[in-house]
């Protein structure tokens, strides 16, 4: 993230403490939908712009092969779930790609290929694309982005559908209680 200390700027992260405070919303959650919705450029007159796809993250394995030229990689997300406090694996995923696209290895190619098939499959990264860019994003739509784009719509309710899932069920067994009543 880049920014400059600008009247727009400021305001927006005065925004972004107050939600957080307000709702106890992650913080994340809070700026996408901010900018995204393009409430930033409105109420704040803050310009912005997302950084070019050779800044990557391993997050971003859905979005096709590695950017060339590859400029950063930020190693946020593992297949293997790591203890937080231990860097190791994500300092591995880090030498991994270095051999890969520096030292054109081709085992460590081969690697990193399974990586990125493997984190396409994650069901950890399945759920984490379905909560905050999928159909299960919750906030106003993303107005900024393209009309087909999968994380535009919005506006999932966890309550909605748990209510919507609970009617279904009780539903469901007032149907089989009907069904052995006239059995």
């Amino acid at each position: 993230m880049a920014m400059r200390k600008t009247p727009a700027c400021l305001l927006f992260w005065e925004f972004v403490h107050a939600e957080i405070s307000r709702t106890q919303a992650l913080d994340q959650r809070v700026v996408n939908n901010s900018l995204y919705s393009g409430h930033a450029a409105e109420a704040f007159g803050l310009r912005w712009r997302r950084w070019p796809s050779s800044i990557w993250a391993s997050s971003m394995a859905f979005s096709g092969p590695l950017p060339k030229p590859l400029m950063v990689h930020h190693a946020n997300f593992l297949v293997e779930k790591a203890p937080s406090a231990d860097p190791s694996p994500k300092v591995a995923q880090l030498l991994q790609l270095r051999e890969a696209v520096l030292r054109d290895n081709k085992d460590a190619q081969t690697a990193w290929e399974e990586f990125m098939q493997a984190a396409r499959k994650s069901p950890a990264m399945l759920d984490y694309r379905s909560r905050h860019f999928g159909d299960r994003r919750p906030g106003p739509e993303w107005s900024t982005l393209p009309e087909d784009h999968i994380a535009r719509p919005g506006g999932y309710s966890e309550r909605a559908a748990k209510k919507a899932a609970a009617a279904a069920a009780k539903q469901e067994g007032s149907d089989a209680t009907d069904i052995a009543r006239t059995a």
